[in-house]
């Protein structure tokens, strides 16, 4: 319509150019209406609002589900009379195994702490069940450093025992996979009397380590040991519930 138009235009009156401006108005005011591009941009941006609220709720319902897990997790250790929770750091802790040999920032390092620990010792220290921090790895300064960024004041309550050759375990017990870092780090518990817990033995004892052999070596002890399932953390509160 508007090439017939122009043509027109070109070898008649003046008359016609002022019907192809007309037509060019009235054309573009259509497109407007069947093409609200406005509209569109306003649907699709509530769209992402929406999503993002509801992506947020999902988030916090799922963190108010494993918070309230953990508690009930942490019921049953009290139930049981666990009051020391070794726990081991690479891999189990943390998602990364670091080999002893992480170079980067304890900061970097902490972002790789699993959500079901942020939740668990807080938890656990709150009924005053004391945990501590036993590994191979020989960076138990970065591993203290992480505790910090993580649980602030209350990883001082925590004991680390690494292969740092910073201690020693001169006990009678086993001394084979983490027998000793746990032996080293109760005693260091008891020792401490504002920690509240002085009666820490194989039976009030707790070990989660992702090494079959250390919880081998544990349970052949007369210890409880759960094993940690590094593709299936949250698996870990269902085997506290069945512990006995």
């Amino acid at each position: 319509m508007l090439l017939l138009l122009l043509r027109l235009s070109r070898n008649h009156h003046r008359f016609f150019r002022w019907i192809l401006a007309c037509a060019a108005i009235v054309i573009l005011l259509i497109l407007a209406r069947i093409l609200p591009f406005g509209g569109i941009r306003r649907k699709s941006s509530n769209k992402t609002m929406s999503a993002t609220a509801t992506t947020s709720q999902q988030q916090r319902d799922a963190g108010s589900l494993l918070e309230r897990r953990c508690s009930e997790a942490v019921e049953k250790l009290v139930d049981l009379n666990v009051n020391f929770l070794a726990i081991d750091f690479d891999q189990t802790m943390i998602d990364v195994h670091t080999g002893g040999r992480w170079k980067e920032s304890a900061s970097d390092l902490a972002k790789h702490l699993r959500p079901v620990f942020l939740h668990l010792i807080p938890e656990a220290t709150r009924r005053n069940i004391r945990v501590a921090i036993v590994t191979f790895s020989p960076q138990t300064g970065q591993i203290r450093e992480v505790l910090k960024i993580i649980f602030l004041a209350m990883s001082e309550l925590m004991p680390i025992r690494g292969n740092d050759q910073t201690w020693s375990y001169q006990g009678n017990g086993m001394r084979l996979g983490k027998q000793e870092h746990m032996a080293s780090a109760a005693e260091e518990v008891m020792a401490r009397l504002q920690l509240g817990v002085t009666d820490v033995g194989k039976s009030t004892t707790l070990l989660i380590d992702d090494d079959p052999r250390n919880i081998s070596k544990c349970l052949k002890d007369g210890t409880r040991a759960i094993w940690f399932n590094p593709l299936d953390p949250n698996r870990l509160l269902d085997d506290l519930l069945r512990l006995e």
